[in-house]
């Protein structure tokens, strides 16, 4: 005999989504940025974004990833990459894309991609930092 279905039943020991979905966050290595941690961030302080990953765009040149710590990007702004405390290298940022659409300026809590002008990305490794 085939066992019943029991729709319309719900089980007592069933989570409810919402517990799912904050277990799954809390156990994730990329956790979502909560929304007021990205309206306190601090977008009038210098210019600092962590390495998420580094890209060779042929005939464009090099753009890294990442989120915004703090301050603002504009194209044209020179910075640092800084590694281990230290500056490895300086460069011009040519180009400010986030999800697709060009942009002229970025600020703090923004996922962007930085064009960066004249580094390979051998020069460039995720954990860097770029800075200005």
């Amino acid at each position: 005999m085939m066992g019943l279905w029991p729709f319309g039943k719900k089980k007592v020991d069933d989570m409810s989504v919402e517990t799912l979905l904050d277990q799954a966050n809390t156990a994730s290595p990329t956790r979502p940025v909560p929304a007021a941690a990205v309206a306190a961030a601090d977008t009038q302080g210098t210019f600092r974004m962590p390495v998420e990953d580094v890209f060779s765009i042929q005939n464009r040149g090099t753009v890294v990833t990442g989120r915004i710590e703090s301050g603002t990007v504009r194209v044209g702004m020179q910075v640092d990459v800084v590694r281990a405390g230290g500056v490895a290298a300086t460069t011009t940022v040519t180009g400010v894309e986030m999800f697709r659409k060009v942009l002229d300026t970025a600020t703090a809590g923004d996922n962007v991609g930085l064009l960066l002008k004249g580094l390979s990305r051998e020069q460039l490794q995720q954990g860097d930092v770029i800075q200005g």
